[in-house]
Formats: structure tokens, C-alpha cells, sequence
């Protein structure tokens, strides 16, 4: 095949010159000055599904990663042109990808689920440390079918390091990193590990982090909460309700821990292209959620704690097959177990009375193969795949608490296979992509199996979507311009939470209800979408922009009941309706000097439930970002502005959404490398909202009761060897 480019890169120690490095040459007059003619040949990198989509798969690198982590993988992508996230305070959140969240938004771990419970409600925590990771890939819209049809919202793959996935040049290597956070008293560590022998590599990874309660601005509760629900309390003692007292300055119940570590060997032989790898992970979480009152002042009053743990094993194989037709086949399979309990502790009129109100457990096992190809002219790209996977879910309410202590059980199990295919085509300045998925999914209910009584849906879907690109060089007096346009067909399932669920939700404060159990089993979900994207460049400044619409015949999502439900309080229910969502995302990058560059970014999505004419809850608001960051090869230095307009546009009596506030957030940071004979030491510090500004997150169930940190510092080192 012909070589279009050849690449040398020298690594140079910081400090030493080429000079230093290289001496002249000497030729002795006798010899030959005649060059001798030398072939070239390299193998073309093998594809992604990154490389094969048509729309650009934004992955966000390790250096970002590293200065914007948080303690949920929600928060350190929540900036993200087009990514928000649905905080429930420092120990969950999950990434809100163009308004869609929950299982239309599919977390990943090297290509396959995270296995947790963020899906079924967002105050889970999703099972992934932000400080052990590689690089994030944010998939957005269609191409995000690779990972089934549920992910019409995009996907979110995290690249971990349970694996070494290629050979070290050195027997020992690896890193640690350190911090303290002055908001919640918190410190963090994490640190991985290569060991390699001949053509074994052997990996360890381990995190731990423990914060306190975070410092706030002002009041936990919200005017407009306070107003609306007036918290109060019964007090047996007079037998009236009391006021339940709105916290200043410190948001009780929002401290967390966590700890993680994996351990992981590969198979990396000399001379044939192929990986085989196997790895075992496991996550352990324990985080306080802010109180949110019940909507009774004779109910339970007290606090929640999440704890969860999960344990996970990964097997990975691979292989690389030159110039052929097939240049790539792999294969991933994994299971984890997953345990998460919802701990009551009662307080003042319930003080000890401490119990676990719901249980949740997921045994789940997945997998995948991937068979990449590619024309012998590489004009013809793409990817064709099977996967399948099965899941016990099973979710435990308490009915009575104690004394009189009474449990129901809900068990689930979900079966599901697909088969899919992404092809890209390339001829001159235009570009074709064309992908389909087709997925049978089967849900039962198992709730009632002592009686002799089952339920369940299996069906089909099928999605689809093609795309069509022009790119010139030398456009309309731009450097470059490249235009694509999108359309999809996307159907999806209802889960088995979505059709079945009922139990206390801890997270949201409300008894959660299952579509289904109304009599009127939720329909297959379809909608059909357009995207048209731009990305210009002209001199050192390039600009990227991407307008999207979808039409959905009926869009299921959780909606607040108008009544108390059967004796278990406030309730949320699955309902599907018609709805539309429509909005952009921008994102301009100027280097205005060699050492000096401005990004600036912007995004808005607009919801309608367009069967009641109301809006969609829990949207994104107009949003608006810039980074000022100088960096040269030691020193960096950064400067963020992020303003969230107010989102008023909320569901209306009888239970109305309340309004959120709009807020500005300034952030900088700054990092000096350090070179150390061959390795690299790095001194860095951030400052989150330096105005000290009250945010509360529109995409939130809590925004009402838990607003955003408020002004902190963050230091710590970084040591690569």
C-alpha cells in the first residue's frame, strides 16, 4: 500500500540540546557519498469507531482530565460543548448529553457498559474513577448506535488503565498523583503500575478519595422551594410541626468517599499483532445526598447515605491483520456485580431509627465483537459487530420500616443481542457514511414467580443513519470548511425499571412508578432526527458548530404524579408522549500567539412535550463558556468563565418544576513541570468559582435543595515515571 506519511518524533530531556544529543558525522573521503535508495512501508493505524463516524467523536485527553476532575466523571465533563450533568452533590452525577440523560446517554468503559445503576436514576453514581483515566470519548447523536439503539443521545467511553495495551520500554513504570481540596476538608490519591517481562505486561491501579460536607454560598433550600413546600416536621412532644431549619453556608450530608483498584495482565508477543488481556476491577462508593422533604411532616424525617460497591472482570482480545480486506477483529467480554443500598438515618423525632430502605443488585454480563475492514484503495471504511448481554436486576423495598419491619422483593432479568454495521465511503471532497443497527430485547418480571405469575415484552428495534460530508481546502477565502449533514431513525425499548419499577427512590425523594403498571404497557420509543454540522478554519482560529432536531412519536420520561399514590407518598411516573428536542453547540478555538489560546463555547437545547404543550423537565439551560490558557513547555496557566443563563422554560401546575437561576463560575489553574532525571513531576493548583456564586444545576432532581460548591482550591503533585 502507498505511505502517505512518515512520522519521527525524539523525545528530548527537557534541558538538553540537540547538539548535546547529536555529533557530526564523519565520513571518511574514501567512502561513498551516494545515498542508497530505501522503500518505506507502514501499516495504516488500525480504525475506531471514532475514525469510521462521520460526526467527530470529541475525546477529551488525559491533560484535561487531569486538570478538571472531580470526584463523578458528570462533573468532569460537564463543561463539554453539548454535555451538562445531573448533580446530586459531590459524590453523584452523570453526563447530560443535549438534554438526554439516563440510558439514552450510555456509559462505557473501554467499549463496553460501566454496569452500575446510573441508568435507572441519576443520584447512582457511575462506577468510574475520573483520575485513573486515559482519555473520554463523547460519542454524540447516531454514531453512537455502535453501542446499541438505546444511546440516541451519545455515549461517554472511558479509556481506563486496567490493561497495558502495549509494550513498555521500561520493566517499571507508571504514576501517582495527590491532592487536597480546601472545599469539604478533601484529599484525594491515585496511582497506577506497569511491571513487563518478556511479552507479559502487568498493571495495577488503586484510588482513594474522602471529603466532607461542602461549603455553599448561602442557603441549602431555595427561596422558591422554601415558599412552595415550607419543610416542617412533626414534633410528637407538642404535637404540632416545626419549621425544618434551612442550612447556611454548609450543605449537610454531601461528603463522600471512595476507593478503587484493579489489577490486570496482557499478552503482548513480539512479533504478531495481538492482544490478550484479562483484568479484575473493583469499586466501592459511599456518599450523603442532601435532604429533600417529603411532602409530609408525620413521614420519616433524617438523611440518606448511597453505598454501593461493585466488582468487575474484564477479558480483551485482539488482532491486526496488515493490508488485507479485514484489518482489525476484537473482542470484549465482561461481568460485574453490583450492590447498592440506600441507608436511612433518622434524626430529631426519629433519631436511631436506621435502617436500609431500598437494596439494589445488578448481576450483568456483556459482549462484543468488533470486525474493522477497509478497501484496498481505503476509500471504502467501516466497521460490522455483534453484541449481546443479560442482566438480574433485582430491587428490594422496605414497606413498614422497624420496628415492624416489612420487604418486597422486585426481580427483573433483560436479554438483549444486536447486530450492526458502520460503513464510510470516500470519494474526492465528499464523504457517505451509512449505518444500521438491528436489537432484540426480551424484559420479564420475575416479582411474582412464587405465584405462578409472570409478566414481560420482547421485541425488535431498528435504527438507522446516514450522513453525507463535503470538505474543501481553500473555501470561500477560509483555510478549510467542511459541512455535514445527518439523518437517523432511531427505535428503542423501554427498560425494565421504566416498565415495571416500584420502590422508594432516595435520590429524587419520590416513590418511583413503572409505565406499565397503569394498565397501558409503554410503547416502542421512535424518533427521527437531522443534524447539519460546520467546522471552519481560517489562520489559527477554528470554528465548529452543530445544529440538531429530533421528532419523537412518543418519548418516555419520569413526570411527578398530581396526587399522593396509594399510602407511599409523592410519587414520579414513566410516561411517553410526543416531544421534540432542538438546540446546537459551538465551539471556537483561536490561538491568538504561539503560547496563547482562547476557547470559547456555547450550547442550548429546547424541549417540548408537544402532546400537552409543555415543556420537557429538567433542561439544560442557554449556556456560554471561555478558557484563556497560556502554556509553554514547563509552566501552564488557564482562566474559565462559564455562565448558565436562568431556565424558566418548566413544567406548569399542578405540581409545577421550579425555575433555576442563572449563575457565572470563574475557575483558574495553573501547573509547572518539573523534570527529574528521566521523569516528570508536576506541581499544580485550581480554583473553582472564585466570585463565590450560587449555581443550581437545571438538570438536577435536587437543584432546589443542593446548590453547586462554593469557592474552593484545589493543589496537589503529579508523578510519572
Amino acid at each position: 500500500m502507498k505511505c502517505r506519511t512518515l512520522a519521527i518524533v525524539l523525545a528530548v530531556p527537557l534541558g538538553v540540546s540537540a547538539q548535546d544529543l547529536f555529533e557530526p558525522l564523519a565520513v571518511p573521503e574514501e567512502a561513498s557519498t551516494e545515498l542508497e535508495e530505501v522503500t518505506v512501508t507502514a501499516r495504516a493505524a488500525p480504525m475506531t469507531p471514532g475514525t469510521t463516524s462521520m460526526q467527530s467523536v470529541r475525546t477529551v485527553p488525559e491533560e484535561v482530565l487531569q486538570r478538571n476532575a472531580q470526584g463523578t466523571l458528570g462533573e468532569t465533563l460537564g463543561w463539554e460543548p453539548g454535555v451538562s450533568s445531573s448533580y446530586f452533590g459531590p459524590g453523584a452525577s452523570r453526563p447530560v448529553i443535549r438534554g438526554f440523560e439516563g440510558v439514552r446517554v450510555r456509559m462505557l468503559r473501554d467499549d463496553l457498559p460501566t454496569f452500575d445503576l446510573s441508568d435507572v436514576s441519576p443520584d447512582h453514581g457511575v462506577a468510574l474513577e475520573p483520575f485513573l483515566l486515559e482519555s473520554v470519548e463523547i460519542h454524540r447523536g447516531p454514531a453512537s448506535l455502535l453501542y446499541g439503539n438505546s444511546a440516541i443521545g451519545g455515549a461517554v467511553n472511558a479509556r481506563s488503565r486496567v490493561l497495558g495495551r502495549e509494550r513498555a520500554d521500561r520493566t517499571v513504570a507508571g504514576g501517582w498523583e495527590t491532592r487536597y481540596e480546601t472545599n469539604g476538608n478533601g484529599s484525594a490519591g491515585a496511582g497506577y503500575l506497569s511491571l513487563s517481562g518478556g511479552p507479559f505486561v502487568f498493571r495495577f491501579t488503586g484510588s482513594a478519595r474522602d471529603s466532607g460536607d461542602i461549603t455553599i454560598p448561602g442557603h441549602a433550600r431555595s427561596g422558591a422551594y422554601q415558599l412552595l413546600e415550607n419543610p416542617t416536621v412533626h414534633n410528637p412532644g407538642t404535637g404540632t410541626s416545626e419549621p425544618v431549619p434551612n442550612p447556611d453556608g454548609t450543605l449537610p450530608n454531601s461528603g463522600h468517599e471512595s476507593a478503587t483498584w484493579s489489577a490486570g495482565i496482557s499478552y503482548l508477543p513480539d512479533k504478531i499483532p495481538l492482544l490478550l488481556g484479562a483484568s479484575y476491577s473493583r469499586f466501592d462508593s459511599t456518599y450523603g445526598v442532601p435532604y429533600f422533604f417529603p411532602g409530609d411532616a408525620t413521614d420519616l424525617h433524617g438523611d440518606y447515605t448511597l453505598d454501593l460497591v461493585q466488582d468487575r472482570f474484564d477479558f480483551e482480545g485482539s488482532m491486526e491483520f496488515g493490508d488485507g480486506f479485514v484489518s482489525k477483529a476484537a473482542a470484549r467480554l465482561a461481568y460485574a456485580g453490583y450492590r447498592h443500598a440506600e441507608l436511612f438515618e433518622g434524626t430529631g423525632k426519629d433519631e436511631g431509627r436506621d435502617f436500609p430502605d431500598t437494596t439494589l443488585e445488578k448481576d450483568a454480563t456483556e459482549g462484543r465483537i468488533d470486525i474493522h475492514h477497509r478497501a484496498s484503495d481505503e476509500r471504502l471504511t467501516g466497521i460490522l459487530g455483534i453484541s449481546a448481554g443479560t442482566e438480574d436486576f433485582t430491587a428490594v423495598r422496605t414497606v413498614f420500616p422497624p420496628p415492624d419491619s416489612q420487604r418486597v422483593r422486585s426481580t427483573f432479568r433483560s436479554d438483549s443481542s444486536g447486530l450492526f454495521f458502520l460503513e464510510k465511503f470516500q470519494e474526492g471532497e465528499w464523504s457517505a457514511q451509512l449505518g444500521h443497527r438491528i436489537e432484540k430485547m426480551r424484559v420479564m418480571d420475575h416479582s411474582l414467580e412464587q405465584y405462578g405469575y409472570f409478566r414481560g415484552e420482547s421485541d425488535i428495534s431498528n435504527s438507522s443513519s446516514a450522513a453525507l460530508t463535503w470538505e474543501r481546502e481553500n473555501a470561500l477565502a477560509l483555510d478549510r470548511l467542511k459541512v455535514t449533514g445527518v439523518v437517523s431513525m432511531v427505535e428503542r425499548l423501554p427498560t425494565a425499571t421504566e416498565r415495571y419499577a416500584f420502590w422508594s427512590n432516595a435520590g429524587i425523594g419520590r416513590f418511583l412508578i413503572g409505565g406499565d403498571l397503569d394498565g397501558r404497557p409503554l410503547s416502542q420509543e421512535e424518533s427521527l432526527g437531522y443534524e447539519l454540522g460546520l467546522e471552519l478554519a481560517k489562520g489559527p482560529a477554528i470554528l465548529r458548530l452543530n445544529g440538531y432536531h429530533y421528532d419523537f412519536d412518543n418519548f418516555i420520561f419520569l413526570q411527578e404524579a398530581v396526587a399522593q399514590t396509594g399510602g407511599f407518598g409523592r410519587a414520579v411516573q414513566y410516561i411517553e408522549r410526543a416531544a421534540t428536542f432542538t438546540g446546537f453547540e459551538a465551539e471556537l478555538d483561536w490561538k491568538l500567539q504561539e503560547k496563547l489560546t482562547l476557547t470559547l463555547m456555547g450550547d442550548y437545547v429546547r424541549a417540548e412535550n408537544t402532546t400537552d404543550g409543555e415543556p420537557i423537565p429538567r433542561m439544560p439551560p442557554l449556556r456560554v463558556g471561555s478558557r484563556l490558557e497560556w502554556k509553554d513547555e514547563r509552566f501552564s496557566a488557564g482562566l474559565e468563565v462559564r455562565h448558565a443563563s436562568a431556565q424558566d422554560r418548566v413544567k406548569p401546575a399542578p405540581r409545577p418544576e421550579l425555575p433555576s437561576g442563572s449563575y457565572t463560575l470563574v475557575n483558574a489553574d495553573a501547573s509547572w513541570r518539573v523534570p527529574v532525571k528521566s521523569h516528570e513531576l508536576t506541581l499544580f493548583l485550581r480554583a473553582t468559582n472564585l466570585l463565590n456564586e450560587e449555581a443550581r444545576v437545571s438538570t438536577s432532581f435536587r437543584k432546589d435543595v443542593a446548590p453547586l460548591p462554593g469557592r474552593g482550591l484545589s493543589l496537589g503533585v503529579r508523578h510519572e515515571f
